[in-house]
């Protein structure tokens, strides 16, 4: 859920005032029980409720999906804010909380020292600073920070009692630190012998809330203790007084001595325990500690007013760099939207009845009531009341006021719909890219950068971005037009030369992606983070040009009079990946074989149609379709089997017998290869299995594959006494563990696969006096030609071949539009082998399953059951897609596992969500 309904905790403290807090939760308080504070947060202490627990234990699932990857990075998986309503009907203790650095230290310091937390002489209960932010909702009286120092000479010289006090005392840098430790150093009976004139004159007189006299007294009277006076009334003569209105609020920094007085307010604070006490009060003082954080910088607090924001919101000032507090104003015909929180927020409604509503429904928010709103949501609040909005700070960088999407890696490089990948939006990616290069001399100015294309409909106008961003950077753009993914990367290999490639690959034409290749190869997950530091550094840059200066539009698209055609198109790219596969394999290998290519959408389509036809086989292009058409070569559904039947029908009636109907994906790296048994039936070969004979063509001494890859990797490799590698999934992982084996050395013969197909080389290869140079990265070209050859040179059929494997049949599929957050929280949940047993009870011996046998969290979650089946579920790194990957003794069963887990409304997959 994006809204989740917040169930607050009254912390009922003496000095509680016992009507306002009642009123605002409509609750009766016939007994007159003080409500101090009202707690909207995950504070340990006393976290919020929400639907089935608590709100620390709602951040515990998942807390990336719930505060945002930023925000659970800065602040250690925790909400760092707590907000409260605090309503006092006396004062509080004068106090001062500690910096961040002050915390940390004093919290290891007493760990060390072996003082328990709960002590009543611990300081420090966590390492954390604790600014904090009150806005007053009725009159307000405080004491905060200390009074002008001219003020204070002049109180020490009216006031006779003072007088020895403030002896010496000159308004300048050092003498309030000493005078203060001078106060909180003076024996208890000086105490009471200073104040005890004081305040019998203050008595005889009468003084309104303004005046600082009338809280001196007031002080007295609730904390003095058997005729003695508390040392923090004395200390009040020196703090300054402040009342709030409803609506202003005053900021409380690290070392603001104050004591909250009367009135009712929101709180808005870092989420912490730390509080130093010196005065108007009985529990522990350490005078030593607090004089040590104490600022004793005298003059007048600032009163914040909020001041506008965006249209019905006004926010106070704040530097904390853990919250930020707002007001939200809403009247009928004019709502309040929010289209993107970041790192979690909470709204409390003060006053009004008013509806939030979300993609998930809408929430009743009526005066007193909050919710929890997690991270990325976009909400609306319509009807007539006040909302107080407690959030995390945005600081990302913004551009001309909007704060644009940013693109993220997935496994196969940066994927995001193409409403969010503007043209500023790909040009500050590729800029960093560059940089990042350039930084690490991979790369110099001037030199050429090779770039190239999909077939989808975004792509020209990123690739358009994409050149910009490489000739503003100081290179030159080499286009090599709409070609492979991996033809790509051959030719900028072959030339010690960066590359970028737009593709979405397989996902569907609404989203689209930017993959970068460094001159060594592709980015690897190692680089990711220097890249994102270099982009980061761009996007400030760019950002912050004026717009005169900028070739964007407000809308982050670049203007049409500053749009530059792309660059002369050369076809060095394709002839090069073209003549890598005519001069390896045989010539006239293929003669005899009669082959489909399916053409649709793929980029590679009149590429692989030209290497097989020189290659002797007789080829006949199929459904080339001008419109984008997703091909995920790992989940190949029903629907999509008999569109390839229909087309082998049509094809035998052109050719006659046909031995096979080949494609690929869009950026066509990964392989579909459908093999035509004597009967005439199609089979479709599943990436992995078809990876094994490519790997047996090529008679490979050392195999990487993902740990997703069938079971039958291992069963035809390990009596054969080849090594297999398993690595996480994503082409980079399979990359690093070639890199590996290769620097490891005793192996010459280095290959990898996945289970959607794409084959990759870590070493040169040579077959027949024949060479391959490496090329690490997945192809679809080489498996697909190489099963081909295995089929010619054994003269067998594709089904005759794929039989001889042992007999393991894998099915992926997958549920789109499954949100990411649910994807994290469904992984965690299930994070422990302990937990993974607990899966028995969604597999079940009723769908044929039998009791889980062990477990592989490598990457996801892969189970292997008594009996041979394997189901492995793991979200999609480029896309909200949640999938399920089976093997099993049958093509049927491993259909089976599939069709369960995808069941709609209740398969296993939708069961596990709920559970989660």
């Amino acid at each position: 859920m994006s809204l989740i309904p917040l169930e607050p905790r009254v912390q009922h403290y003496a000095w509680g005032d016992s009507r306002f807090i009642p009123a605002l939760l409509g609750h009766e308080n016939k007994e007159g029980t003080p409500y101090a504070e009202l707690w909207m947060g995950a504070h340990p202490d006393l976290p919020s409720l929400v639907p089935g627990g608590t709100l620390a234990e709602l951040l515990a699932t998942d807390p990336e999906a719930v505060l945002g990857p930023e925000v659970t990075r800065a602040f250690r998986s925790e909400l760092p804010y707590l907000i409260k309503v605090l309503s006092a009907g006396r004062p509080l203790s004068l106090q001062a909380h500690p910096s961040e650095e002050q915390a940390r230290r004093g919290y290891l310091r007493e760990d060390r020292a072996g003082i328990p937390l709960g002590a009543p002489n611990r300081c420090y209960r966590d390492p954390r600073g604790k600014p904090e932010l009150l806005a007053a909702l009725t009159d307000f009286y405080a004491f905060v920070g200390f009074r002008p120092l001219e003020d204070i000479a002049a109180t020490l010289e009216e006031v006779p009692e003072l007088h020895r006090l403030g002896k010496g005392f000159e308004p300048e840098p050092g003498a309030l630190s000493d005078l203060y430790r001078r106060v909180m150093a003076l024996p208890q009976a000086e105490v009471n012998e200073i104040l005890e004139p004081i305040l019998l004159r203050l008595r005889r007189r009468s003084f309104d809330r303004e005046r600082r006299e009338f809280w001196l007294v007031r002080c007295d009277d609730v904390f003095a203790r058997g005729g003695e006076h508390d040392r923090g009334v004395l200390c009040a003569l020196l703090l300054n007084l402040v009342r709030l209105k409803p609506g202003e609020a005053v900021f409380l920094g690290a070392g603001v001595l104050h004591s909250y007085l009367e009135g009712s307010g929101v709180e808005i604070m870092a989420s912490s325990n730390n509080v130093l006490r010196g005065g108007l009060t009985e529990k522990h003082v350490d005078v030593e500690e607090l004089a040590n954080i104490v600022s004793f910088d005298g003059g007048v607090p600032l009163v914040l007013r909020p001041a506008s924001f965006r249209e019905g919101e006004r926010q106070y000032a704040s530097p904390a760099k853990e919250f930020q507090l707002s007001v939200i104003e809403v009247s009928p015909g004019r709502p309040y939207e929010n289209e993107d929180t970041y790192g979690a927020e909470i709204l409390l409604a003060i006053e009004g009845d008013l509806d939030v509503s979300s993609v998930d429904g809408t929430n009743t928010l009526p005066r007193g009531g909050s919710l929890f709103v997690t991270h990325g949501t976009s909400y609306r609040i319509a009807g007539e009341g006040t909302v107080y909005r407690a959030s995390v700070p945005d600081r990302r960088p913004r551009f001309r006021g909007r704060r644009p999407g940013e693109l993220a890696f997935g496994t196969s490089g940066l994927r995001g719909l193409v409403s969010e990948m503007t043209d500023l939006e790909v040009y500050v990616n590729t800029r960093g890219f560059l940089e990042y290069l350039l930084d690490r001399r991979e790369i110099y100015r001037g030199d050429p950068v090779s770039m190239a294309g999909d077939l989808r409909p975004s792509t020209e106008r990123i690739l358009g971005s994409v050149a910009r961003a490489i000739g503003d950077a100081g290179f030159r753009a080499d286009y090599l037009g709409r070609i492979p993914s991996p033809a790509l990367l051959w030719s900028a290999l072959s030339q010690r030369r960066a590359s970028v490639m737009v593709t979405g690959s397989h996902i569907p034409f609404d989203r689209n992606g930017v993959k970068f290749a460094r001159p060594a190869g592709e980015v690897l997950k190692t680089d990711e983070a220097g890249i994102l530091k270099a982009v980061a550094g761009v996007r400030a840059w760019e950002y912050a040009r004026k717009g005169a200066e900028s070739p964007f539009a407000d809308d982050g698209m670049i203007l049409p009079e500053r749009a530059r055609s792309l660059p002369p198109l050369s076809s060095a790219g394709s002839e090069s990946y073209t003549r890598r596969y005519l001069d390896f394999f045989p010539e006239d290998g293929l003669s005899g074989k009669r082959v489909v290519v399916y053409q649709h959408s793929a980029v590679g389509r009149d590429l692989l149609v030209g290497i097989l036809r020189g290659l002797g086989a007789e080829v006949l292009p199929m459904e080339r379709s001008e419109s984008f058409i997703p091909i995920d070569t790992e989940d190949i559904s029903d629907e999509r089997l008999r569109e390839l039947e229909r087309l082998a029908s049509v094809a035998r009636d052109t050719l006659g017998r046909i031995d096979a109907i080949v494609s690929t994906d869009g950026d066509s790296d990964r392989p579909l290869v459908v093999g035509i048994a004597h009967d005439g039936k199609v089979q479709f070969e599943g990436g992995d299995l078809l990876g094994i004979l490519v790997a047996e063509y090529l008679r490979a001494d050392a195999v990487v594959v993902p740990v997703s890859a069938s079971d039958a990797v291992d069963l035809w490799f390990g009596p054969r006494g080849v090594p297999v590698r398993k690595t996480r999934i994503g082409s980079p992982y399979v990359i690093e563990g070639m890199e590996e084996l290769l620097a490891r050395g005793g192996f010459r013969r280095i290959v990898g696969f996945e289970a959607n197909g794409g084959f990759l080389t870590g070493s040169d290869l040579e077959l027949g006096g024949r060479w391959l140079a490496a090329l690490p990265t997945r192809d679809a070209v080489l498996p697909i030609l190489a099963v081909l050859h295995l089929a010619a040179e054994k003269e067998r059929s594709l089904p005759e071949l794929f039989s001889e494997l042992p007999p393991r049949f894998g099915k992926a599929g997958l549920i789109d539009g499954f949100p990411p957050r649910a994807s994290r929280a469904l992984l965690k949940r299930f994070s422990s082998e302990t937990a993974v047993r607990e899966l028995s009870s969604f597999f079940t011996p009723k769908l044929g399953f039998g009791k889980v046998a062990r477990c592989d969290l490598t990457d996801g979650i892969r189970l292997y059951f008594e009996g041979g089946d394997i189901a492995h579920i793991r979200p999609s790194g480029n896309a909200p897609q949640l999938r399920i990957y089976a093997v099993a003794g049958t093509q049927e069963r491993a259909n089976e596992i599939v069709r369960f887990a995808l069941a709609e409304p209740d398969g296993i997959l939708r069961k596990l969500q709920h559970q989660t």
